[in-house]
């Protein structure tokens, strides 16, 4: 099955990294908001706090395994389709 966001990740990639780049210090998450094609950087604690019970283990654990292993976590937000996809990506240095 075809990732549907994969696509628009790969052609806002640039702008993903150096979002991330520009925080890296504080490990950040980023989100990328398909509604309104922006691309935000959030406090990791924060952000894990503000989603639901079920999302928030599940994004603990992953932001944890993401940062052990030299990795950031990037999550699209798509509001029209009632969706919030988290993914992992190597640190590029």
């Amino acid at each position: 099955m075809k990732d549907l966001y994969r696509d628009l990740i790969n052609e806002q990639w640039g702008n993903i990294v150096m979002m991330y780049d520009s925080f890296k210090d504080k490990k950040p998450i980023i989100e990328y908001n398909i509604a309104d094609n922006k691309i935000y950087s959030f406090p990791a604690e924060d952000y894990i706090n503000g989603l639901t019970h079920r999302k928030r283990n599940m994004a603990k654990t992953q932001y944890e395994d993401a940062c052990s292993n030299n990795q950031f976590m990037l999550f699209v937000r798509d509001e029209k389709n009632e969706k919030l996809i988290s993914y992992i990506f190597e640190i590029l240095e």
